[in-house]
């Protein structure tokens, strides 16, 4: 019933749109750590990735081609596995939209393990194993917040809500902040990976991780309800 809803929804609506800010910081992070380091490639812009593709597959930019498509490939088994996850997580009544960032941190953790243990960050070889690490990363958070927190919520890939946002500004002349918002906090994201990847070099990926955990932290600290307390049965005096 919604008044049963009503007193855990707002504050776990509140702290979806927190995780979101924190999801996009970190997309933003991740795909210019990919873009830096990983060979002039991005994680999420699947766009871009399947252009470059088709370039290699017309003779040009070969290497840069294939680790597109490893890309591409890489996000789309992350984003499998993070609709399964998520879609899971809802079974039984049970409300843990968590579940899929687990996933993601898992992901994002080994990398920064991995990063740390290369000492400099990895060769080309192991750069394009990250690669692909980082983009089932992106494809796992992209599916799990469409899923758990709705479609206008999109934290790596925001073609479509700024088309959006341009077109309802033309059309109904209002302004989408939501969507300039994002736009912002990607921007900014990209903008501290590449200082940290600049200044120190092998903490680079530890910023997204950081930032994927605090964004877990914030949506399962919040009330669900399915995790609502029951109320007690009435106290009934002995006879």
């Amino acid at each position: 019933m919604a008044v049963e809803e009503a007193g855990p929804a707002r504050p776990r609506h509140r702290a979806d749109a927190w995780a979101a800010r924190l999801l996009t910081f970190s997309a933003g992070a991740v795909n210019a750590l990919g873009f830096l380091a990983l060979g002039g490639v991005f994680t999420s812009v699947v766009t871009a990735n399947s252009a470059l593709t088709g370039v290699a597959l017309g003779g040009a930019e070969t290497t840069l081609g294939v680790r597109a498509a490893l890309a591409v490939l890489c996000y789309v088994l992350g984003a499998a596995a993070g609709s399964w996850t998520a879609a899971r997580a809802h079974r039984g009544g049970r409300s843990r939209p968590a579940g899929f960032l687990l996933l993601e941190l898992l992901l994002l953790w080994s990398v920064a393990g991995w990063w740390l243990a290369a000492d400099g960050g990895p060769d080309a070889g192991q750069g394009t194993a990250v690669l692909g690490t980082l983009s089932a990363a992106m494809g796992c958070q992209n599916a799990g917040v469409r899923l758990t927190m709705g479609v206008r919520a999109p934290t790596a890939y925001l073609t479509g809500l700024l088309t959006g946002a341009v077109a309802e500004a033309v059309t109904a002349r209002r302004v989408d902040w939501q969507a300039l918002g994002n736009t912002t906090l990607l921007i900014l994201g990209a903008t501290a990976a590449t200082l940290l990847e600049r200044s120190l070099h092998d903490a680079a990926p530890l910023l997204p991780a950081l930032l994927v955990t605090a964004a877990w932290a914030t949506v399962r600290a919040a009330p669900r309800p399915g995790n609502a307390a029951r109320p007690s049965a009435p106290h009934r005096p002995p006879a």
